[in-house]
């Protein structure tokens, strides 16, 4: 054989497979090794042979490998512990040192997991004085029931016969039965939390009761498990919690093994296409003029890891783990797997449909300044298609975000303004692995620094990046305006500052709106890139060059700090471009396009929306401005340009932002008319034609906007992450 690598069938090695030539129909090679790393972390060549090292990579490896670098990288590592939640899995051997420590933990046999398996409510965080209370109440609550049952001979309260009970201790009894169920889920959870060891450096908690130790703890639980919650107890964290620990690290090992192989195949179904929008199985026509059901290949894949290295207990999951030995480097095996569909081949018809779902463009708050209702029953999500035989076959659905109403600093204002999500054709040209956002020198230096864990400041590089934590995440796509010419020729210009990337706020993709992209988790974005460029064709550009300085002064510390950045992403270009069509989703409400003007926040303690220059004005959701109190003695000088004594009073428009994550303003929509004077109050009278950002100021002079800085030529960074 010219490569040999050894076969695993039934948690044994059978023989070898010659990983040169091998039967793409029936094996795949997995990289079980340290050094293994998705596609968009390789280092490779260019178009010319350079080669093109990637500088993530290293910090990808490390930090996979339980590491925590002396950098930022390693800073957040070692508060988060559990990176699979932000995209970056385990190396095997940490997966198997994680394996035996929680093997080695006395504890566990102690575990009582009955009140986990028969709760199915939900226990979320409110805060600590809370649950003190509450905890409190409790034990005093169950003093008094165990004294009613003491008085009738019993030990439990659950015994007593109400009917022998007064109306006073059948309440007592009542209301101890009621909270009693709770109380012992928590107690059940956090001694579960306690012995594996997720309580380890938050202090003391609140027993029987969910403080901030115990909602801490449990999100660390979560993100070991990659659950993406809150650090509640409810559905998919119950599903873990009912599960014994160590069936939990076999199920951790599972997935990352499963997730390698899917790389190794390239793959990306998982099922979440398959009857996504009519309730139905989805199907296909194969050459043989038959039907064919779409498959959910990761869950195909899973079952064939566990059938091929015999991970079907934890017992045989340690053994099989420590019987690999030394895993650094590269550590290559062959395992059977079932055949792929017949619409896959190398270079595939992949295009992209983004469904922005339920879209409001009303502004969201009331004239007391209340968040007014907004339901979306329809979700953003992302498609990923490929096109065989003229049909047009969903591979993947997977839940996004699209902009909506943000919050950004506008002449020193804190605003309100609608970030848009800009739909029609667009390409995905680029796809950058640890991508790099550069601050336009309009933002502003507290945006820049975070705190350093000492009591002091620093350069936030985590939201510059690269790095999981970063404002694209680990990776990019980034979305292009293009046009075509007579000849067919597609010309690629007009960056509008959208991407779709990974993202470390997971849960901002299941709740909240962007600042116009198009968000992902972090693991899901890196497969579909990969998966992109793995059947698309496409070349390496490599490690982008970055000049980058900046002075960031803490005037309130008499601080000077450096913002130094001397590369960006790792950028892949697909030659051709890869069509991205976004969809216009559902319009809801009354306004049927953005607002492009900012909006006021409201003061509670003015009691009222208050604009950059104090004037108190009244909004309506359609995003008119009403100037009550204006914040000079006559409205009529501010709009003729003029102050009391003559001198000019136009003050500058709020323009938009560009704090870190804000996007430009500017955007299709709404169009500011006119400002009229009506009997002594300034009103903003809307156009109802889609034009130009514009917007308004205090004092009633309208001025188009302008946007913030823009990306420099083809590089890897970018004015404004989103």
């Amino acid at each position: 054989m010219q490569d040999p690598v050894p076969l695993w069938v039934d948690g044994a090695q059978r023989g070898e497979v010659d990983a040169a030539h091998v039967d793409p129909a029936h094996y795949v090679v997995v990289d079980l090794g340290d050094d293994w790393a998705p596609y968009i972390f390789t280092d490779g060549k260019g178009p010319t042979g350079t080669e093109l090292p990637n500088a993530f990579r290293k910090t990808y490896l490390a930090l996979a490998a339980g590491e925590a670098p002396d950098d930022h990288h390693g800073y957040r590592a070692s508060k988060d512990k559990y990176l699979e939640v932000y995209g970056i899995p385990p190396t095997l051997t940490l997966e198997r040192a994680r394996f035996d420590a929680m093997s080695k933990r006395t504890c566990l046999a102690d575990l009582d997991l009955e009140p986990l398996q028969k709760f199915d409510g939900f226990i979320g965080y409110r805060n600590n004085q809370r649950a003190q209370r509450d905890a409190r109440k409790f034990r005093s609550l169950e003093a008094d029931a165990l004294a009613i049952a003491k008085r009738h001979g019993l030990d439990d309260p659950s015994e007593l016969d109400p009917a022998r009970l007064s109306t006073a201790d059948r309440k007592v009894v009542a209301d101890y039965e009621d909270q009693a169920p709770r109380v012992r889920v928590i107690e059940a959870v956090q001694k579960r939390l306690e012995c594996e060891g997720f309580f380890e450096g938050k202090g003391e908690h609140v027993a029987g009761a969910m403080d901030w130790t115990t909602h801490e703890a449990l999100a660390e639980l979560e993100r070991s498990n990659r659950i993406f919650g809150w650090g509640y107890i409810g559905r998919d964290t119950l599903a873990v919690l009912r599960r014994p620990p160590l069936e939990n690290e076999r199920e951790s090992l599972i997935r990352v093994l499963t997730e390698r192989t899917m790389y190794a195949r390239g793959v990306i179904e998982n099922g979440s296409a398959i009857g996504s929008d009519s309730g139905q199985a989805r199907s296909f026509v194969g050459a043989d003029g038959k039907e064919h059901a779409l498959r959910n290949l990761e869950a195909e894949l899973r079952d064939a890891v566990v059938g091929a290295f015999g991970l079907e207990t934890p017992q045989s999951s340690v053994a099989w783990l420590d019987g690999l030995g030394d895993l650094s480097g590269s550590h290559r095996v062959a395992i059977e797997v079932p055949p792929l569909p017949e619409y896959y081949a190398p270079d595939m018809k992949l295009t992209v449909e983004i469904d922005r779902g339920d879209v409001w463009y009303d502004f969201p708050f009331g004239p007391d300044g209340k968040a007014q209702p907004q339901p979306v029953s329809r979700h953003p999500h992302l498609v990923l298609y490929t096109t065989y035989r003229d049909q047009k076959i969903p591979l993947g659905r997977f839940e996004t975000t699209i902009g909506g109403w943000r919050t950004e600093w506008i002449n020193g204002t804190l605003m309100w303004s609608y970030k848009n999500s800009p739909v029609g054709p667009r390409v995905w040209r680029r796809i950058v692995a640890a991508p790099v956002w550069i601050p336009p020198e309009s933002t502003p230096n507290s945006v820049l620094l975070s705190r350093d864990g000492k009591g002091g400041y620093e350069v936030d590089y985590q939201t510059m990046g690269p790095g999981y934590a970063s404002a694209y995440g680990l990776v990019a796509a980034y979305h292009d305006q293009f046009w075509t010419d007579r000849d067919g020729q597609m010309h690629v210009g007009g960056d509008e500052g959208i991407r779709t990337h990974g993202s470390v706020d997971y849960m901002s993709i299941q709740r909240r709106n962007s600042h116009g992209c198009h968000r992902l988790y972090n693991h899901v974005a890196e497969r579909l890139m990969s998966f992109v460029l793995d059947h698309h064709p496409h070349y390496r550009a490599g490690q982008q060059a970055v000049a980058y300085h900046r002075d960031i002064v803490d005037e309130d510390n008499d601080q000077t700090y450096s913002l130094d950045l001397d590369q960006g992403g790792y950028t892949f270009v697909l030659d051709p471009p890869l069509h991205v069509d976004v969809l216009d989703g559902r319009i809801r409400g009354e306004q049927k396009t953005p607002i492009d003007h900012p909006m006021p926040k409201y003061d509670d303690t003015i009691g009222g929306y208050v604009m950059p220059d104090g004037a108190i004005v009244d909004v309506d959701r359609l995003g008119d401005i009403k100037v009550l109190v204006p914040a000079i003695p006559d409205p009529a000088d501010a709009i003729n340009g003029t102050d009391a004594g003559g001198g000019a009073t136009k003050k500058p428009l709020p323009t938009a932002s560009s704090a870190p994550d804000a996007q430009k303003m500017g955007t299709p929509g709404t169009k500011v008319a006119a400002l009229t004077a009506l009997g002594g109050s300034v009103v903003v009278q809307r156009d109802v034609a889609p034009g130009t950002g514009s917007g308004v100021d205090g004092v009633g002079a309208a001025k188009s906007v302008t946007s913030p800085g823009s990306e420099p030529g083809a590089s890897a960074v970018t004015p404004a992450p989103r």
